[in-house]
């Protein structure tokens, strides 16, 4: 039995689109290392379309916060393609905080396909990041 062409075109790249979904880590882009969550829906967008976000809650007068932005920055920037990293201002979106269990700023929270997977409190050095990035990355499979 012979397969009409345009029927069989249509299955190669849906067969070829199911291959790119499986294996992509995010199918959200966005312009520098950090996309900045500019609306709560933004965050659920990422989580729903990213098998692995990584979220920074800071507040723009928190000078820890000040000192590790530059450090998650540059895990941003190095482990881009294998999570999404985000940036939530909870000065703008104070609920957050309580929906979260926030307890403090900056606070760190990873999400592996839509749950959290852990969550780093307080400033510390980059190798901590790195270490927690990795495990991260390794737990949702975009190593």
């Amino acid at each position: 039995m012979e397969i009409d062409p345009e029927l069989r075109e249509i299955l190669r790249k849906k067969a070829a689109s199911i291959v790119v979904e499986a294996s992509t880590c995010c199918r959200i882009d966005y312009e520098g290392p950090v996309a900045e969550v500019l609306d709560p829906r933004e965050l659920r967008e990422m989580l729903d379309n990213c098998r692995v976000v990584i979220a920074f809650f800071y507040t723009p007068t928190c000078p820890y916060c000040r000192m590790l932005k530059p450090v998650f920055e540059e895990a941003a920037r190095f482990y881009r393609g294998k999570a999404l990293f985000a940036a939530v201002n909870l000065a703008r979106f104070p609920f957050m905080s309580d929906a979260l269990g926030i307890m403090g700023t900056p606070t760190i929270i990873a999400f592996v396909r839509g749950r959290e997977a852990g969550r780093l409190v307080g400033l510390m050095p980059p190798e901590r990041l790195e270490a927690f990035v990795e495990a991260v990355l390794d737990a949702g499979g975009c190593v």
